[in-house]
């Protein structure tokens, strides 16, 4: 009996071991663990991971991340100097190509890469991104699909996610946009909310 329990445990840690690599190689850990830090700072206005200044275009600043998703073209954190929104986006192009098919298949594959994503709150908890799969159409010039946190920090009520993929010119971008949404009330001046 012995032997035979010695016998189902070596086969069972082969078994898991054998399935180690191919769960690792499903999702990335480097593209997950440089989401969970940029979620951390998001209730920070990214000051912590935001580089060098890159473009500056009136009220508009861009700023190199300094963490970076693995393959993404650039990685940029946004301001918008307003007196109605003081809150910064963080964004990353992952794909550029002529091809719809081909960056259809890379926009499913992001989302289904970050709805593994998670934030590690500093009490522990953990949330993992949750959304709906929008999926992308040719005949259609943009698809956004969004993924948000549940919880029950205020700092994340506004945040969400957003996958796009769009037509510009002669090629479709993915793009990766960590932003705040407001509603349209809410951003409005008082001297419009009487219209």
């Amino acid at each position: 009996m012995k032997r035979l329990t010695n016998l189902l445990l070596a086969v069972m840690a082969m078994a898991s071991s054998y399935a180690q690599p191919k769960l690792l190689a499903k999702s990335n850990p480097g593209f997950s663990k440089a989401i969970e830090t940029i979620l951390g700072d998001f209730p920070y206005n990214y000051k912590h991971i935001k580089g060098e200044l890159v473009v500056k275009d009136g009220d508009h600043e861009r700023f190199a991340s300094t963490v970076n998703l693995p393959g993404a073209e650039s990685c940029l954190v946004g301001f918008y100097n307003s007196g109605l929104d003081t809150t910064a986006s963080w964004q990353a192009v992952m794909f550029r190509h002529e091809d719809f098919e081909k960056a259809a298949r890379e926009y499913k594959r992001l989302y289904n890469q970050l709805s593994q994503c998670k934030l590690r709150m500093v009490d522990g908890s953990v949330y993992y991104l949750s959304g709906q799969y929008e999926a992308a159409d040719e005949a259609a010039d943009f698809v956004v699909s969004e993924l948000k946190i549940q919880t029950a920090d205020e700092r994340y009520r506004d945040f969400k996610v957003e996958l796009e993929m769009l037509y510009e010119l002669d090629h479709w971008l993915v793009n990766i946009n960590i932003v705040t949404r407001k509603k349209d009330s809410d951003m409005r001046p008082d001297w419009m909310a009487d219209n």
